[in-house]
């Protein structure tokens, strides 16, 4: 099976290079300046674009003159740009285009490497098969947790001990990230080496930073220098300044820069003495007492390292640092999928225990290539309930196999009623957490009943926040019906692109009244189409409210904040003189399956206070009225403000 798998992820990627390669990523800088470079013509650009860094060859127009550029360095939100040419001491603005296919072509070539060596690695079977290759220590472990773990979290935390497999399904809220702090933190006070990984660079944040507290609670005298955070940080926090592997690096070679000084002021000293001495042997001079011995010292200074071309050696190492040797040494090791994936630091590397987040938005490719790296225990923990991978590919086979989620795949579940079968089954080697802390009963109530089968509970937040909705709901639904929206299409634009101008303005009426009580930076505004990010940040920055968060439902996974504003976007479009209402992929199960509850799970639960929707309940009705959307807010309306 696992080869049949192997061979299934090689062609899937394949065919994900190819559409990403029809499809070019695009971006536009601006204000780039010439650095004084002699013979190169190299210019840095501000941008948050970390795609770039995968680009191999770039195409850059500037006017109507276009130039093949490469990608020197991207650190600290600049980008470094290598042109062919002088094009200027500044270029104002400049339009790139480059296929981000980096990232798929060297997971492509550790699948075809690991095709050779499948059948020796026995965590690929115990992720694919874990009911048939599930394995567990007869000792129990002891387990040293915080007094705020529930009973499911706390034997989470036990089974990862125990088990070569564990899969841990953590809804919303569920204390999911703090409790993977307290797995990492187990294993390493067994001096065990752990390799945490996420999709996101936010994401692996959040997990080291939680995985540092429970340090503190488990063993706070746990060298924190074993630990590294490979990659750039998403999150300006200073605990995690120490412990970039970068920072780390160059903070050994600072402190051996000075050694090699010394050695080589030695060598040039013993050098110098002898090629003076040298001189004078030639020219038949007498050689003076006090050189002779001036000399006769450092040469015997320079033999207790091996002699000068020993010495040489030895200073070029000591201004350098295997950084390899460096990875390899660290006892926690944290990072993206991506980062594990393309960094040739980590080939041929393993770990004891592996531990992913997020990993029911992880492609089965990226799981098998963890599953490699694990030698005795991999964790897989996420909701797949929540958002699934992508693609892009328009290749059945190959999509739907890059959309599938390992908990999904593994338990052949088509529906949520037989992902709860494959966990009532196999208590082994799954765990549930059915206790969340973030949202209100009210519409913890509903998420629970809608998504959950009515499993999830309510509990109360290690922070003493109260959950309790009392006389206040936290879930207000505008209808905006009676406004009588219609939606528009973006001329002289492919694809879809829809504008509900009615509904830009409730959302700018809305935040202006949320902004009396709450900071810009507490409230974020969720939409289910790219194009309308655009249009409604838009629409706010001229309004006067530039530091809303707008963003997708993918934006905002793993995250929450006070308020949350979800903006269904769709209406009637007026075509032909009448108003036409029509489903789309988001919200239609008819087109986008399992998905659809998926995404609209995210969405809903995003919200720590209140959660505000804004929908055409008209056309929801007309639409969506016996499908899953429209159940939900039917629901949603029955609790609303």
């Amino acid at each position: 099976m696992i080869k049949k798998v192997l061979k299934q992820a090689v062609e899937a990627i394949e065919k994900e290079i190819l559409a990403v390669r029809e499809t070019p990523s695009t971006d536009v800088l601006f204000n780039g300046e010439l650095e004084k470079i002699s013979g190169e013509f190299i210019y840095t650009f501000e941008t948050q674009n970390k795609g770039l860094r995968f680009a191999e060859e770039i195409k850059a127009k500037i006017d109507d003159k276009e130039y093949t550029v490469h990608p020197v360095e991207f650190k600290e939100k600049k980008v470094r740009l290598e042109f062919p040419k002088n094009v200027g001491n500044k270029i104002g603005e400049v339009f790139l285009e480059w296929e981000n296919d980096y990232v798929l072509k060297k997971m492509e070539e550790h699948l075809l490497k690991l095709q050779e060596k499948a059948d020796d690695i026995p965590q690929l079977k115990a992720l694919l098969q874990p009911d048939k290759y599930f394995k567990e220590r007869s000792e129990s472990p002891q387990v040293k947790t915080d007094e705020w773990r529930n009973e499911a979290q706390t034997e989470a935390i036990e089974k990862s001990l125990k088990n070569n497999i564990l899969y841990v399904w953590g809804p919303p809220g569920t204390g999911k990230t703090a409790t993977l702090g307290y797995i990492i933190a187990n294993h390493l006070r067994q001096n065990k080496r752990v390799l945490f990984v996420s999709n996101t660079n936010r994401a692996v944040d959040v997990g080291l930073l939680s995985a540092m507290d429970a340090l503190y609670e488990v063993a706070p005298d746990f060298d924190l220098q074993k630990t590294t955070r490979f990659g750039e940080a998403a999150l300006d926090d200073p605990r995690l300044e120490d412990i970039l592997f970068e920072h780390q690096v160059k903070t050994k070679l600072d402190s051996r820069k000075s050694d090699a000084v010394s050695l080589s002021n030695l060598l040039a000293n013993y050098e110098s003495l002898q090629e003076k001495v040298d001189d004078m042997m030639r020219n038949g001079e007498e050689i003076p007492q006090k050189l002779e011995m001036e000399t006769q010292m450092a040469g015997n200074k320079v033999d207790e390292y091996g002699g000068p071309r020993e010495l040489e050696e030895k200073v070029e190492k000591l201004m350098s640092v295997n950084e390899r040797s460096e990875l390899k040494k660290k006892q926690l090791v944290a990072t993206t999928l991506a980062k594990v994936c393309t960094s040739e630091l980590f080939y041929h590397l393993s770990y004891d225990a592996v531990v992913v987040d997020e990993g029911s938005m992880a492609g089965i490719p990226y799981m098998l290539l963890m599953a490699a790296k694990s030698k005795n225990h991999l964790v897989v923990a996420g909701d797949p309930m929540q958002l699934p991978p992508i693609a892009i590919t328009n290749h059945p086979k190959s999509r739907e196999f890059l959309e599938h989620d390992i908990f999904t795949y593994v338990s052949k579940s088509e529906s949520t009623e037989d992902l709860f079968n494959w966990h009532d089954f196999n208590p082994e080697f799954t765990c549930f957490f059915d206790v969340q802390y973030r949202m209100k009963d009210d519409l913890a109530g509903v998420i629970s009943s809608v998504f959950y089968e009515g499993r999830l509970k309510s509990g109360k937040p290690a922070d003493g926040r109260q959950l309790e909705s009392g006389n206040a709901a936290s879930v207000a639904l505008i209808d905006t019906a009676k406004y009588n929206p219609a939606l528009e299409q973006e001329t002289g634009e492919r694809g879809f692109k829809p504008i509900n101008e009615v509904h830009h303005r409730l959302i700018e009426e809305s935040v202006k009244r949320l902004t009396k009580n709450h900071a810009p930076d507490d409230i974020g505004i969720i939409v289910p189409f790219r194009n309308s990010v655009y249009k409604v940040r838009s629409h706010l920055w001229k309004k006067g409210f530039a530091d809303i968060e707008v963003g997708t439902i993918h934006t905002f996974q793993g995250r929450e904040k006070p308020v949350i504003i979800f903006d269904t976007v769709m209406s009637g479009e007026w075509q032909s003189g009448g108003k036409r209402h029509y489903s789309v992929r988001p919200f239609d199960e008819d087109k986008n399956g399992l998905s659809v509850p998926r995404l609209l799970n995210v969405a809903f639960s995003r919200s720590k206070e209140l959660l505000v929707i804004i929908a055409d309940m008209e056309h929801i009705g007309k639409v969506y009225g016996s499908k899953f959307l429209g159940r939900l807010l039917g629901s949603v309306k029955e609790i609303s403000l």
